[in-house]
């Protein structure tokens, strides 16, 4: 990221960086080796092609404010991340392994970009630069459409990140992340949007309509009147931002947790935008091993994940929000509400519905992996609420789902007694 806080010129000390984006930083470095070790559990995979594209790339190096340690930026990161992930993909094989990625730094700021160029030419990837490591001087939004280009030309699978951590909320328009979504059916999108910025920004004059349409979001002024006449009308909004999110950018999949800046008192959101379940569940599941960093924001109505760090157990010992913390508490929370209310779900399912789409439906609507709901399954169906059977619907499972295609039918006797 770069912007009028986050100046790098060679020579000098790097900008400072805030707990809440090393936060942001832990996700994208755990994500990007799950990642890669969940498409490339098959052994006998030899080569596996990814394209990572950082948008919003800055100088690469920062200054820890609390210790005051060098810490790397989001490319370094990326290309830690990757040698990690090579290393323990190796291990499982007794032929060399491939993981062939490409990057692709886009930074518009020069004396950022030639920052990042020096501590790229000073790291252990320098041998990179040119080949693999490609530098773009410029604006993500003009250079998407010819890196949607690149990564078609690498392959059918077209296997890519975007990793896009603007400072406000206007640099990557929805349009745009429509388009990649559309045209790269893999591709999957970690975005920053500073929420509450826009939200202050928010009223019923025109500039304000102009704004919102650039981003790609409807705000007509009923909506930001009648809010605004309500108690809770920040809340008014961020739901409706909710919901136009997976709308707008024809994400199938999406997983939005809030990040708290201690400085600027705003909350931002971090948004995972893909096109498959697996790839949110991915996600989901680093919240809950990652159990210090993030929380569930809410029961019910908008339902976001977030990190405050004010209550970074990291840095203050304290448990970070009340409520949700995906710990134990919040797994036995998680298993009772869900076997409370899959049932309900489950009513009219009379020919059953394989557990791959009945994870798939509901993913977004809870913060739960599909381990979770294939406990609770489990549990249901001890109780004869629901039968697990194989695909061909004629073999019961006694051990509940083993497979995402197994079928999950509500049992005849039970359903009298649901609501």
């Amino acid at each position: 990221m770069s912007d009028e806080h986050h100046t790098w010129k060679i020579g000098s000390e790097p900008p400072i960086i805030r707990p809440h984006s090393l936060a942001k930083h832990r996700v994208l470095r755990a994500y990007l080796e799950r990642y890669v070790a969940t498409l490339t559990k098959n052994p006998r995979q030899d080569v596996f092609r990814l394209t990572l594209v950082d948008g919003f790339a800055g100088g690469g190096k920062y200054t820890d404010s609390r210790s005051g340690d060098e810490r790397p930026g989001s490319p370094i990161i990326m290309l830690e991340a990757m040698e990690r992930a090579a290393e323990i993909a190796q291990q499982t094989r007794s032929k060399p392994f491939n993981l062939d990625v490409n990057y692709i730094y886009i930074e518009k700021n020069p004396e950022a970009l030639e920052h990042l160029r020096a501590v790229l030419n000073a790291s252990k990837y320098a041998g990179l630069l040119g080949n693999q490591i490609r530098l773009l001087d410029g604006e993500f939004v003009a250079l998407a459409p010819n890196i949607i280009k690149l990564v078609k030309g690498r392959g059918r699978a077209g296997r890519v990140i975007f990793v896009l951590d603007q400072c406000g909320y206007t640099d990557v328009p929805f349009p745009t992340l429509r388009s990649i979504l559309h045209t790269l059916p893999n591709a999957e999108v970690i975005l920053t949007f500073a929420t509450d910025f826009l939200i202050d920004y928010l009223s019923e004059h025109a500039q304000t309509q102009r704004t919102a349409e650039k981003v790609g979001l409807s705000m007509p002024p009923s909506l930001i009147r009648t809010a605004k006449e309500a108690r809770n009308w920040r809340r008014i909004i961020q739901f409706s931002l909710h919901e136009q999110i997976p709308h707008q950018t024809g994400a199938k999949f999406y997983t939005p947790f809030f990040i708290r800046s201690a400085d600027s008192h705003r909350d931002f959101w971090l948004i995972h935008l893909s096109g498959h379940y697996r790839a949110r569940d991915v996600m989901v599941g680093l919240h809950w091993e990652q159990s210090t960093d993030f929380a569930h924001y809410g029961r019910s109505g908008l339902n976001m994940l977030g990190y405050d760090e004010r209550r970074d157990v990291n840095l203050t010992s304290q448990k970070m929000l009340p409520g949700f913390y995906f710990d134990d508490t919040a797994f036995a929370s998680s298993h009772d509400a869900l076997l409370d209310q899959l049932p309900e779900k489950l009513y009219d399912l009379s020919d059953g519905m394989p557990f791959g789409e009945l994870f798939s439906a509901l993913t977004n609507e809870c913060p739960v992996t599909a381990e979770i709901m294939k406990n609770v399954l489990g549990d249901l169906s001890k109780e004869g609420i629901v039968e697990v059977r194989d695909k061909t619907a004629t073999t019961t499972r006694r051990v509940g789902v083993q497979h995402d295609t197994d079928i999950i039918i509500p049992s005849r006797q039970k359903r009298l007694f649901l609501p």
